[in-house]
């Protein structure tokens, strides 16, 4: 989630955007800079569509994370996958720092095991 500032600073520079565009505002001091965020801001964002277009942002099974804490065998825990916490339950008892690979997902909650061997990063 963005920081409340970041959002408050887009919506000005968005506001004066606007207000450069339709003219009410034709001074090259505020111009330039309010075009160039403009431009800036735009990049990132088409940026970013572009990167997450060809996968699926919802489906986890199969990919590989590492375990936070040490997790028994049909109990809950915390992993991380692709940089988010996660709650976990363990299908196998996992050691904390382990890989692991996801198995499914079911609400908020993933279904982990143990990392075997290096074939099943291929798979992702």
């Amino acid at each position: 989630m963005a920081h409340p500032v970041a959002i408050t600073l887009i919506i000005i520079a968005i506001l004066i955007a606007i207000l450069v565009i339709t003219g009410y505002i034709s001074d090259p001091i505020i111009d330039i800079p309010t075009l160039a965020l403009l431009g800036f801001l735009t990049y990132r964002v088409i940026n970013v569509v572009i990167k997450t277009r060809g996968r699926n942002l919802y489906s986890y099974e199969g990919k590989i994370g590492k375990a936070v804490d040490d997790i028994k065998s049909g109990q809950e825990g915390y992993v991380i996958v692709e940089g988010e916490y996660w709650r976990a339950l363990a299908l196998e008892d996992i050691k904390k720092n382990e890989d692991i690979v996801v198995v499914k997902r079911e609400g908020m909650k993933l279904m982990v095991r143990k990392k075997v061997s290096d074939i099943e990063t291929s798979r992702v």
